[in-house]
């Protein structure tokens, strides 16, 4: 009877770990050629963090994208440890060759950042996603014109 109630447990959390690994895994967007989007939604710990870099790194390589968005407009907290793994994201796109920009930065994330003390001076920021695409691309050089509605 224990080793049967440990068994279920033991199951028990597995299953709730591995449908939490899936509801983490966050997936890198091709947005345009050279643009790139991950969107981030929810807690960010180390491992996730890393998971994120690691998918990140392995896209930019595989695509040649030259911008990586990171949209933290679903990530309810920024403290240190969070800022300090998005700083290291940005430090390794840009050793594999891509420039990232961070947008979603609400305003209490904005003052969180400046009490905490967090540089962010060599880091393109933007409020919205559609900021932050704009700006992705002018870098690559790319243009939405309006259609008006002719063939």
């Amino acid at each position: 009877y224990t080793t049967e109630v440990f068994q279920k447990a033991r199951e028990s959390v597995i299953g709730r770990q591995q449908r939490e690994m899936l509801e983490l895994s966050t997936p890198v967007v091709k947005l345009f050629d050279k643009i790139l989007a991950l969107p981030l939604i929810g807690t960010l710990d180390s491992a996730r963090t890393q998971m994120v870099m690691e998918a990140l790194l392995k896209e930019i390589v595989a695509t040649g994208s030259e911008i990586a968005i990171l949209d933290i407009t679903g990530v309810p907290t920024v403290d240190t440890v969070v800022a300090q793994h998005l700083i290291k994201t940005v430090t390794a796109a840009r050793l594999m060759g891509a420039e990232c920009i961070i947008s979603g930065i609400r305003p209490q994330i904005a003052q969180t950042i400046v009490h905490l003390g967090i540089s962010l001076t060599d880091v393109v920021t933007k409020a919205t996603l559609a900021d932050a695409i704009e700006v992705a691309l002018e870098r690559v050089g790319l243009v939405v014109a309006e259609s008006n509605g002719r063939a």
